[in-house]
């Protein structure tokens, strides 16, 4: 009987992935798993074949097919609505992508450093005043992800944290079907209201210049426009978030490589530095999601047309065959051909703004604390266990 999927993790080794992809690399490496619902799809795990797959234009992201592989009962939940950018059929998928080009070209958010610097200083500041020790989560990384992303959206601060909730329901695996699409009605119904606040008033924001070219235009239904901005709302600012969590974690566990951060000055540099955080910690450790529409061969095995797929980036990003001493922190090696931000058509939209926002998050935040550290044992710390993103609840910290 096929094994069941997410393999369990060792919680004890909190940035470690399951240690069973080490076994599947070298003896099954494209082999079925079975998921909550009885669909058995494809597992990939090395990285070769994770790049294959991502970028074969045969093996769709396409939610409404039947061999699609949901990971969750709330995963399911948007049947019946407008389904999320990232998870529309391949054509519908590139027709707004390109709705969002100009909106996240690399200058455009090279522009936007200094206000992200501005927002992290505010945020290190309000943090500093307050007591000790802190919880780096509520009181610096979660307020930095929300204003960012709410600043270029075009999102009202005011119930940012309402946002937030809703979002972990939506991401939840421990959510039912019910309470994940009640999230969703919610979260949809917010952003069809700016939809329509920025038909009457349009704003100078993302979501402003997109209702006015593609909405008012009629190119776009406003539906699909709130569950565009919904959806672009929750990558930007969930896995931000936790990122600046676990690669402080990770930093903080790794004394001899934060020395080495520290000591940083050249921005490629520190860009590089930041890309090998991505590729040893990788918050989003579940898989990428595809259906074959054809028959095709993957890592010598056979998967038929209407078959899911699994592509394990966290698998891939330990691959010994890319990555020398995959399970070593090395903040001086090329890591840029990691999967966390994806490949191919689906590579993250906003990954510039992501990146920068990474780069000045923990470059500021270890230059300003240099005496930063856990002010709790590694094993009291509490990682949520149950969803579709690695993280912590709190990250208590002192200095």
């Amino acid at each position: 009987m096929s094994p069941s999927y997410p393999f369990p993790k060792d919680w004890s080794l909190p940035l470690e992935p399951p240690a069973e992809y080490k076994r599947l690399r070298q003896e099954a490496p494209v082999c079925p798993v079975r998921l909550w619902d009885g669909n058995t799809p494809w597992l990939v795990s090395r990285y070769n074949d994770v790049l294959t797959v991502l970028g074969d234009p045969r093996l769709v992201v396409d939610s409404t097919l039947p061999g699609f592989p949901h990971l969750s009962p709330a995963a399911a939940a948007r049947q019946g609505r407008p389904l999320a950018f990232f998870l529309r059929p391949d054509a519908e998928y590139r027709v707004q992508r390109a709705m969002l080009v100009q909106e996240f070209m690399p200058r455009r958010m090279e522009a936007l450093r200094p206000r992200i610097q501005a927002t992290v200083d505010a945020a290190l500041d309000a943090m500093l005043a307050g007591p000790k020790p802190a919880d780096l989560m509520a009181v610096f990384a979660l307020p930095v992800a929300l204003q960012v992303i709410g600043d270029l959206l075009g999102v009202p601060h005011d119930g940012a944290d309402d946002l937030h909730v809703l979002s972990r329901t939506v991401g939840s695996r421990a959510s039912s079907r019910e309470e994940a699409r009640a999230a969703l009605m919610a979260l949809d119904d917010f952003f069809l209201r700016l939809v329509e606040a920025n038909l009457r008033e349009p704003g100078d924001t993302l979501i402003g210049r997109v209702v006015t070219e593609q909405v008012a235009t009629g190119r776009l239904s406003p539906p699909d426009a709130a569950s565009l901005f919904h959806s672009l709302y929750y990558a930007g600012h969930g896995p931000s978030a936790y990122m600046f969590g676990l690669g402080t974690l990770a930093l903080l566990i790794h004394p001899e490589q934060l020395r080495k951060f520290r000591e940083l000055e050249d921005p490629a540099a520190i860009t590089a530095a930041v890309q090998e955080l991505l590729r040893f910690v990788n918050v989003s450790h579940l898989a990428r999601q595809r259906v074959a529409t054809v028959d095709v061969t993957v890592g010598g095995q056979l998967i038929r047309a209407g078959e899911g797929i699994l592509a394990q980036p966290d698998s891939a990003n330990r691959d010994g065959t890319v990555f020398e001493e995959p399970d070593r922190l090395d903040l001086h090696r090329e890591a840029h051909r990691n999967f966390a931000f994806g490949h191919g058509i689906h590579l993250c939209t906003g990954r510039a703004l992501a990146l920068i926002e990474f780069e000045v998050v923990f470059k500021t935040l270890f230059q300003r604390i240099p005496t930063l550290r856990l002010a709790v044992p590694l094993e009291e710390v509490r990682f949520k266990k149950d969803e579709n993103l690695l993280g912590v609840h709190e990250l208590p910290l002192t200095w």
